[in-house]
């Protein structure tokens, strides 16, 4: 069945490159969960991927036949090995992915290994980037990701001797993005007066509201994925406990399945991720917000948190990086990577590109939250706000 959707995708994907005669095509591995629990995110941030694709080739912008070959993965071996599937198989130049930070981690590094340009579209782990010279990491960082929260919650919520708990996953995703919020933290002077970790394939939700509720703290920074992040946060409400604000991160509290679970449960619920296609216009250039409408018109739909970042991910690579290559071997591929510069609001998401050591330091990131039931909307930063915090 894997092998099936695999080939439906890269069949859907090179009929619809529409090429100049003769150029040579460009092969380009995808890495992504298209089942299991991050199937969705998964599924989403590859079609933002192939919207960027048509956009590119629809503008003319791209002129050379492009062959994407997908590998439906659920682990982080999995990754590893797709990626010398894809090189020694279907000789690729570059490979793109993965949505999850754990799949992202091994797949970067076996790419790194192999001097092969890896190119992560949706993935926030630090671990990604860390200490390899062939990974791009276009989106926001687990650290960005931290430190957004805890510097919302200080200039919203802040007041003397504050405290607070940091919830999170025990894998590189969790290590990311609380490391951060822990460092930032101490800078903003609020207390951590516990850091909890937990297995998110073995946790009990009861005993992990306990131990938040002995700690009585002002503010919660909780790194969840979605299945546990929904099922603490119901032990959290059924035990009565509340904090003056509780702010998730990227892989549960953002995604539309938390407020669809938890309905009114959520109301008042903060979370530090990417933007999603209904950004405010005034953060984004001319240029952006027509391409904003060509990525909606190609995605056909709304475009989600992962589809923007795939879309984002995938113009960058086809309109900054692959245009103007030449022989698409993935040394010229990373040469070109390391000379993009867009300007912040030049990218759908408002942020822009420019990398220093792997990764994009003008990603976007923005803060939301649940203001009715299955209703999130954007509070900070104040030039990305649709609403004021509730």
């Amino acid at each position: 069945m894997r092998r099936l959707v695999a080939a439906l995708f890269f069949l859907s994907v090179a009929a619809s490159a529409c090429s100049s005669p003769g150029a040579a095509p460009l092969e380009i591995g995808a890495i992504y969960p298209l089942s299991g629990p991050q199937a969705p995110g998964g599924r989403e941030e590859l079609g933002g991927l192939r919207a960027a694709l048509k956009v590119a080739q629809d503008t003319g912008v791209l002129k050379r036949p492009v062959h994407i070959h997908v590998v439906d993965v659920e682990t982080p071996d999995a990754a590893a090995a797709a990626v010398d599937q894809l090189i020694d198989r279907d000789h690729v130049a570059l490979v793109t992915g993965t949505y999850g930070s754990t799949l992202s981690a091994a797949a970067a590094a076996r790419a790194d290994q192999r001097h092969t340009v890896y190119w992560e579209t949706g993935a926030v782990a630090d671990a990604v980037t860390q200490g390899h010279s062939w990974v791009f990491q276009v989106v926001a960082s687990g650290a960005m990701l931290g430190r957004i929260a805890v510097e919302f919650t200080g200039r919203q919520f802040g007041r003397p001797r504050a405290t607070a708990a940091i919830l999170q996953v025990d894998d590189v995703y969790g290590d990311s993005v609380a490391g951060a919020e822990a460092d930032a933290a101490r800078v903003a002077g609020i207390q951590v007066v516990a850091r909890i970790k937990y297995d998110p394939l073995g946790y009990t939700p009861a005993a992990i509201a306990g131990q938040l509720a002995a700690v009585n703290p002002d503010f919660l920074w909780d790194v969840s994925y979605i299945d546990d992040g929904i099922a603490i946060w119901r032990a959290l409400k059924a035990r009565g406990e509340s904090f003056v604000a509780a702010v998730g991160t990227s892989s549960a509290f953002c995604m539309a399945a938390f407020g669809d679970s938890l309905g009114a449960q959520a109301i008042g619920v903060f979370a530090a991720d990417k933007p999603d296609g209904t950004i405010k216009p005034d953060v984004l250039s001319p240029s952006a917000r027509d391409l904003l409408a060509r990525a909606t018109k190609a995605y056909g739909g709304e475009l989600t948190i992962p589809a923007v970042a795939g879309f984002v991910g995938g113009w960058t690579l086809f309109h900054d990086v692959l245009r103007g290559v030449r022989d698409a071997g993935s040394s010229s591929i990373r040469e070109a990577a390391l000379r993009v510069d867009v300007p912040l609001g030049g990218e759908i998401n408002g942020g822009g590109v420019r990398f220093v050591a792997g990764q994009n330091v003008r990603a976007a990131a923005v803060v939301g939250q649940w203001q009715a039931s299955g209703v999130m909307r954007t509070v900070y930063p104040a030039g990305y706000a649709t609403a004021r915090p509730i």
